[in-house]
């Protein structure tokens, strides 16, 4: 894919907070927030960050969905190896960069040919994937078990976060220039196609820092 709009804006979000990031704040040293203002974003999303253990799994990139199921298996290995409960568990997932298509359903991915844009093959077919590749069975080879459905696992288990700035960049944009919308259509209409529970926020950089500040590790878990 190419982001020729994105230019410097893009590749510093394909950056990330990673050098700032290496764990979560701890419990005891937690910041107290004032009341969000007026902006039209949800961040209740922190009240759900109560678990012992909590992390954020940062996902700037598709990697086969791996930045989803990351977060699944650091579930699953936690009870397996410390017989923790998932309600003590609280990952959260940011969705962002190249990673912002996995917002969008199936309705979407089919009606706008996303999988040929982000060159996604289905292996029945050998064409471009039709649908949403994190909902419903993975395309990629992957363990059925803990990579099926990935996205609405994620879901179940946590918060998945949505960076705002590449919906803009690239969702909403591509409807303008693929569908000769005007903005304000081409978003209504993108967001109108969000899988329902994942919680657009201002940027991925404000997800993933203010994670952290509600005391969760940081993981990159996602690759180019």
């Amino acid at each position: 894919m190419t982001h020729d709009r994105r230019g410097f804006v893009g590749s510093m979000l394909g950056m990330g907070a990673l050098p700032f990031l290496p764990r979560g704040a701890g419990a005891e040293t937690l910041p107290e927030f004032p009341a969000p203002q007026q902006s039209g974003f949800d961040v209740s999303w922190t009240s759900r960050v109560t678990g012992k253990h909590k992390a954020v799994f940062d996902t700037p990139e598709i990697s086969m969905g791996l930045g989803l199921i990351r977060s699944l298996i650091w579930v699953m290995d936690y009870g397996t190896v410390y017989g923790v409960q998932p309600a003590e568990m609280s990952p959260v997932v940011v969705l962002r960069h190249n990673a912002i298509w996995f917002i969008m359903n199936d309705e979407f991915w089919n009606h706008h040919n996303i999988g040929a844009y982000t060159k996604i093959m289905d292996p029945a077919t050998k064409a471009p994937i039709k649908r949403n590749p994190v909902l419903g069975a993975n395309p990629f080879g992957l363990p059925p078990a803990i990579a099926d459905d990935s996205l609405r696992k994620a879901l179940a288990a946590g918060p998945v976060l949505a960076c705002n700035l590449a919906f803009q960049l690239d969702v909403v944009e591509y409807l303008k220039t693929q569908e000769k919308m005007e903005e304000g259509a081409a978003r209504a209409m993108a967001l109108r196609h969000v899988v329902p529970g994942v919680l657009i926020q201002p940027s991925g950089i404000f997800s993933v820092l203010r994670a952290s500040e509600a005391g969760c590790h940081y993981f990159l878990a996602s690759e180019a």
